[in-house]
C-alpha cells in the first residue's frame, strides 16, 4: 500500500503530496520476480534494528505526567503511552478521529460536549477504561495545576479562569468536580462559555486519560479536599507520575535515565493492532558530530539536524529528508522581570557594571534596546539557513488573523544605544551591565542567537556585558519556572492552531511565558479575553491586531524566528507524516515501520 506524505502549508488551504517509496505487484516473469526477490533480499540486509526504532535528540523529557508536562520532548513520549478522546486526523489540524472515545457531539449553544467511552480497552496494568478514569483524568490535571504547566487549557474553557488559584486561596473544589461528568457510558463537559478550539485542545497530551485506581495507589489525587491542598502545584519533578506511566497507547514505558535514554516496549494487548516497532529508544546525544554519526552508520533511524548542520547530510545515501515543513512555532527571547534575588546570574545584584538588579528588564528602556541590538537577517541566513521568517508578534504565520504587516524591530545600534542610555534614569548608559543569557544545550540556532546580541551591545558599549551558558532542557525549564534567569531563549509549539493559544502564554499575565516572567499588563489581560470569547472574525482580527501592536510597544520579549522544519530519517522508516501539531520530530510512533 503506497503511503502518501502531506505537507500543510502555512495557510492549511493547500496541500502538496509526495509519494513515498513502496512495492507495487511484481510484473508476470520469472526473471523479473527472481530481481525483485534478490532486491528486497538486499534492502533487507541494509535494514539494522529492524524491530527497534532508534532517535538521537538533543535533550530528553522533563517528565511522564500529562497533566504536569509542557514541554515536547516529555509530550512525544507520552502521545506514545497515553492516548486523549479524539485525535487529529492524520494532517489535519481541523479534522478528529475517534480514540478511547467512539463518538461525541455539541450542544446547539457550543456549551456542552459529550464523548462516548469506548468499551473493552484496558491499561497496561490491566485494569478497564471505565468513564470514571476519563473524569478524573481532568479533575486530577486540574487539582494538580502545576504553575506554568498545561491546565490552564482546560481551565479557561470548563471555569472561564486561568487557574486553580486565587489571591484568596484554592478555587472550591466542586467546582472541579462539577465541570465534568459522568453519564452512563458517556462522559459530559460542561463549559462555562462557548469555546472554538476546544475538540483541538482535547487532542494533546494534556488530554490523556489516565488510570484513576492506580494513580491513586500511587499517592495521587484521591478525590478529598486535603488531597487537594496538598498536590496543588507540585514542585518541580514532584508530581506522583513523574517517573512512572500506566496508559492504554500502543507502548509502554520499559526505562528512563534522565540525561542518557529513555525505552519504550510495545503495548501486545493495545486495543488496536500492535505497533510495528517492539521497542523504541530515545538517546539523549547533545554532540552533533556524534549524532551525525549514528544516523549515516544506520545505528540511528532519526536524528536532530541544527539547521547549521544541514549541508553535511546533503548527497549521503540512505536518508529521506523532509523539508520546508511550515511548523506553528517561533522561537523567542524572554525577559524576566522579576528575577529571583538568589540568581546566581546577575553577578552583583546591582546596577554597577558588574551585575544587574531584579527589576533590570522592568524599564522598557532596557527591553526596546535590546530588541533593537538583534540582528535578524545575519540570524535567519547564517543561524536557519533561511529557512524561517521573522515574524512581529507571536501571531505567526499559519494562524487565523496573522498580519505580515505587523509592526516589527530590526537591527538598528544608534536607537539600541538611544534607548540603553536613558535607561534607568541614565544609570545603564553610565555604568553598564553584566549577567548571564541562558539557551538549552544541543540548540545551534539558539545559541547563535544569543552570541548575536552579545555581541552587538557589547559592540555598542563594552560596559554592556553578556554572557552566555548553555542548559539542560529540564534545567532550564525548572529555571524559568523558578524566575532565576534574567534572560533566556526558547521556543513555542502550537498546542492547537489559534492565536489565542500563542497570545496567551507569551503575553498574559497567567500565561506560560507571561505568568513566569512576573509580567503584567492589564490592557493585554483584557483584549486577550476579548479575542477568546469574540464571535466574529471581524471582531477577533481587529482585537488581534492591537496585541500585534502591543507586544511592539511593551515588549515583554521578542520573536527571533518562525522557522521552517526539517526531519532527518533513514529510508527505511514508512509512516511518517507531517502535522504541525504534533510535539516531536517522529510524529505518530505507532503510524511508523521499517520496510
Amino acid at each position: 500500500m503506497k503511503r502518501k506524505v502531506l505537507w500543510c502549508v502555512l495557510s492549511f488551504l493547500l496541500v502538496a503530496a509526495l509519494v513515498l517509496a513502496s512495492c507495487g505487484e511484481a510484473v508476470p516473469g520469472e526473471q523479473e520476480e527472481e530481481e525483485e526477490e534478490e532486491e528486497e533480499e538486499e534492502e533487507e540486509e541494509e535494514i539494522k534494528n529492524p524491530d527497534t526504532f532508534i532517535y538521537a535528540t538533543i535533550g530528553g523529557p522533563d517528565t511522564m505526567d500529562p497533566a504536569y508536562c509542557y514541554d515536547t520532548a516529555s509530550a512525544e513520549i507520552i502521545q506514545a503511552v497515553y492516548e486523549p478522546l479524539i485525535f487529529f486526523d492524520g494532517e489535519s489540524t481541523s479534522e478528529f478521529v475517534p480514540v478511547l472515545a467512539t463518538e461525541w457531539n455539541m450542544s446547539s449553544d457550543g456549551k456542552t460536549y459529550s464523548f462516548k467511552i469506548r468499551k473493552g480497552v484496558k491499561f497496561h496494568n490491566g485494569n478497564d477504561l471505565t468513564p470514571s478514569d476519563v473524569k478524573y483524568s481532568f479533575e486530577r490535571g486540574m487539582v494538580q495545576d502545576y504553575a506554568g504547566g498545561p491546565q490552564w487549557m482546560i481551565f479557561e474553557p470548563l471555569l472561564g479562569i486561568g487557574t486553580s488559584r486565587t489571591d484568596d486561596g484554592l478555587i472550591p473544589l466542586a467546582d472541579i468536580t462539577g465541570a465534568v461528568e459522568v453519564d452512563g457510558d458517556w462522559v459530559v463537559f460542561n463549559l462555562f462559555a462557548p469555546y472554538e478550539p476546544f475538540l483541538q485542545i482535547l487532542c494533546s497530551s494534556w488530554g490523556s486519560i489516565v488510570d484513576m485506581e492506580w494513580c491513586i495507589a500511587n499517592g495521587d489525587w484521591d478525590g478529598t479536599q486535603a488531597s487537594y491542598e496538598e498536590l496543588n502545584d507540585p514542585a518541580s519533578g514532584g508530581s506522583p507520575l513523574q517517573a512512572i506511566m500506566n496508559g492504554t497507547g500502543p507502548f509502554e514505558l520499559e526505562r528512563w535515565e534522565p540525561g542518557v535514554d529513555i525505552s519504550l516496549v510495545r503495548n501486545d494487548n493495545y486495543w488496536q493492532e500492535p505497533a510495528s516497532f517492539e521497542r523504541v529508544v530515545i538517546k539523549d546525544v547533545p554532540e552533533w558530530t556524534t549524532r551525525k554519526l549514528m544516523l549515516v552508520a544506520g545505528d540511528a533511524d532519526q536524528v536532530d539536524v541544527p539547521r547549521a548542520n544541514i549541508e553535511e547530510l546533503e548527497g549521503v545515501e540512505g536518508l529521506l529528508i523532509y523539508k520546508d515543513l511550515p511548523a506553528l512555532s517561533a522561537d523567542a527571547f524572554f525577559f524576566q522581570f522579576a528575577i529571583d534575588p538568589e540568581s546566581a546570574f546577575i553577578g552583583s545584584g546591582q546596577l554597577d557594571g558588574n551585575g544587574i538588579p531584579v527589576d533590570f528588564f522592568t524599564d522598557v528602556n532596557v527591553r526596546k534596546g535590546f530588541a533593537y541590538a538583534f540582528d535578524w537577517e545575519t540570524f535567519l541566513r547564517d543561524a536557519l539557513m533561511g529557512e524561517a521568517q521573522q515574524v512581529g508578534s507571536p501571531i505567526i504565520e499559519g494562524l487565523a488573523y496573522y498580519d505580515p504587516d505587523a509592526p516589527k524591530y530590526a537591527k538598528d545600534l544608534d536607537k539600541a544605544a538611544e534607548y540603553l542610555e536613558k535607561a534607568w534614569g541614565g544609570e545603564v548608559g553610565e555604568k553598564g551591565f553584566t549577567f548571564t543569557l541562558a539557551y538549552n544545550v544541543g540548540n545551534l540556532a539558539r545559541k547563535t542567537a544569543c552570541e548575536i546580541l552579545q555581541e552587538n551591545l557589547n559592540s555598542i558599549d563594552e560596559k554592556y556585558i553578556i554572557r552566555i551558558q548553555a542548559m539542560q532542557w529540564p534545567t532550564l525549564l525548572t529555571n524559568m519556572v523558578t524566575g532565576i534567569m534574567p534572560m533566556y531563549s526558547l521556543g513555542w509549539l502550537a498546542d492547537y492552531p489559534d492565536p489565542h493559544n500563542f497570545v496567551y502564554p507569551f503575553m498574559h499575565s497567567s500565561g506560560t511565558f507571561g505568568g513566569l516572567q512576573n509580567y503584567s499588563n492589564s490592557e493585554v489581560d483584557a483584549l486577550i479575553a476579548d479575542g477568546i470569547s469574540a464571535t466574529t472574525s471581524a471582531e477577533r482580527a481587529s482585537i488581534y491586531g492591537e496585541l500585534d501592536q502591543l507586544y511592539f510597544d511593551d515588549v515583554p520579549g521578542f520573536i527571533t524566528a518562525q522557522p521552517l522544519g526539517r526531519r532527518y530519517f533513514r529510508s527505511w522508516v514508512k509512516g511518517w507524516y507531517f502535522n504541525p501539531c504534533l510535539p516531536g520530530p517522529f510524529g505518530n510512533l505507532y503510524e511508523l515501520s521499517k520496510e
